[in-house]
């Protein structure tokens, strides 16, 4: 995932459906932006702002950069 600002998310394994709904965000004009992480039993969960609706991911690995 790239954001508007430019920050890149890597997360694995990916999830398609999280992707599309992402990706429909951005067209939108709905920018994600990052509402809360955890850690969860080895692995990761994180919940995106996109508009009116909420996102939420599971990963093994999150990988961010700027």
């Amino acid at each position: 995932y790239v954001f508007v600002d430019g920050t890149t998310l890597c997360a694995t394994p990916g999830h398609r459906e999280t992707a599309e709904l992402l990706a429909e965000a951005v067209r939108e004009g709905r920018e994600p932006f990052l509402l809360g992480g955890s850690g969860v039993s080895g692995a990761f969960a994180l919940t995106f702002g996109c508009g009116e609706r909420n996102v939420y991911l599971l990963a093994d690995r999150v990988i961010t950069s700027t």
